[in-house]
């Protein structure tokens, strides 16, 4: 891929993950491409590696798909980290070859600035994997590395990742200043590019993702958003309606990742506008609404706008537990949900529940409980690991620190290993969730 001498150059890069499962459930670094479209309006030319593409130009060996978009990534084992000796089971590097990374890289010409985002905090050795190449490939270019693992453990980033600048926060409100210090003409606002999403990036899709807004106005205890983005914030229906026609041209799947998608009071028009359009779209609520906005209107308005995966934010039916997290939701508000969005037509099947599992001090019979709730109304219970996400109100029950290594943090790790082996009764848990059976 060669570039014009006569634009600064910037190579993005979405690195690997290193864990023991993951799953493309509608993943796309929109953090990055959002710097892309913004890289852009200061004259930069993009040249960009999404290690987590199934669809690659780098990698063309297909995985399986579900008629949604998701699907399996390819992977390569790789030596499990001290900190994971006594789990029996493969970690994993997912993703495109590593092999095929250095060769993309290789054929590419030296850019100003490397920008190169990262997602779970325990996902970093994909990151410091990615950064080590990178320098190797291009010394003496500025690394920048900026998402949810430099904001949440930016004292780790600093002393360990390689990178030359950690950007916390949201990245591309930094861009004016980054670019201001190479000598550019400088911009002082991004106005309306801060949410849309360079897909122009892709030649090919599985499904495209979605934010009509940033930042979420509760504060549960063990979530970053308000860490992560400070304050709620809206895109205007046209933008967002831009942003859909761009992925329609790829694929008919469209995943919304809001933190808050309901309590956007213009979704209600965004609906009304794809209803109106005839879009023609397959669309996803993946990341967990909040059951006390879904009226009636609005669950008509998501059946007729053709929704067909639902998920909601349960956590747990415990009510002293509801109200110590954060009230984001009530067991009634839940209910209430469920039979909103059936009376507009939603199949329960369509109707998916995350139940929280693992998180500091829960008892097992709350979890049961919430299951067999879920049992009941016919809709679908996932268990959501808990992961201690640092700066929360969770994570300081656990006894760790800015000190501790991130690798604690992994889901997996903490929920069925830590402090002691505690696999059998997940196993057990995990079992109940497609059984509709007594629980007792």
């Amino acid at each position: 891929m060669k570039h014009s001498n006569c634009k600064p150059r910037a190579l993005l890069i979405n690195p690997w993950v290193y864990d023991f499962k993951a799953f493309d459930f509608w993943s796309k670094p929109v953090g990055l491409l959002i710097v892309s479209n913004v890289l852009k309006k200061f004259g930069f030319s993009i040249a960009f590696i999404d290690c987590m593409d199934r669809q690659s130009p780098y990698f063309t060996t297909e995985t399986k798909t579900d008629i949604w978009g998701r699907g399996k990534y390819h992977y390569e084992e790789v030596e499990k980290p001290h900190i994971f000796r006594q789990i029996p089971r493969r970690y994993k590097r997912y993703g495109i070859p590593r092999d095929t990374f250095i060769r993309a890289v290789q054929d590419l010409e030296t850019p100003d600035f490397v920008f190169i985002t990262s997602s779970m905090t325990y996902w970093y050795p994909g990151v410091f994997e990615a950064i080590r190449i990178l320098r190797l490939r291009y010394p003496g270019v500025k690394i920048v590395l900026g998402g949810i693992y430099a904001t949440l453990c930016e004292k780790h980033a600093r002393k360990k990742s390689g990178a030359d600048i950690i950007v916390t926060g949201a990245i591309e409100e930094h861009i004016p200043e980054l670019v201001a210090a190479m000598g550019l003409p400088e911009r002082t606002t991004i106005g309306e590019y801060s949410y849309a999403p360079d897909y122009s990036l892709y030649d090919r899709m599985h499904y495209g993702v979605i934010l009509t807004s940033r930042g979420c106005p509760f504060d549960c205890t063990y979530c970053a958003t308000r860490i992560l983005c400070g304050k709620f914030s809206a895109a205007p229906v046209d933008k967002v309606l831009t942003q859909i026609a761009v992925i329609k041209e790829k694929n008919r799947n469209v995943s919304f990742f809001d933190d808050a998608l309901l309590y956007n009071k213009s979704f209600p028009n965004l609906l009304r506008a794809l209803i109106e359009e005839k879009y023609d779209l397959t669309l996803h609520a993946s990341n967990g609404l909040h059951c006390r906005y879904i009226t009636q209107d609005i669950a008509r308005l998501m059946f007729e706008a053709n929704f067909q995966t639902i998920y909601l934010s349960l956590e747990t039916t415990n009510p002293l537990v509801q109200n110590q997290t954060g009230g984001k939701v009530n067991t009634e508000e839940f209910k209430a949900a469920v039979q909103k969005l059936t009376m507009a037509g939603f199949a329960p099947h369509q109707i998916h529940t995350y139940i929280l599992y693992g998180i500091p001090g829960q008892g097992h019979d709350e979890i049961i409980d919430s299951i067999k709730l879920c049992h009941d109304l016919g809709v679908h219970p996932h268990l959501c690991e808990f992961s201690p996400i640092p700066h929360t109100a969770e994570y300081e029950k656990t006894g760790f620190d800015e000190n501790t290594d991130p690798l604690y943090h992994n889901n997996l790790f903490y929920t069925w290993y830590y402090p002691q082996p505690r696999i059998e009764l997940y196993k057990k848990t995990k079992r109940l969730l497609s059984k509709k059976i007594p629980l007792t």
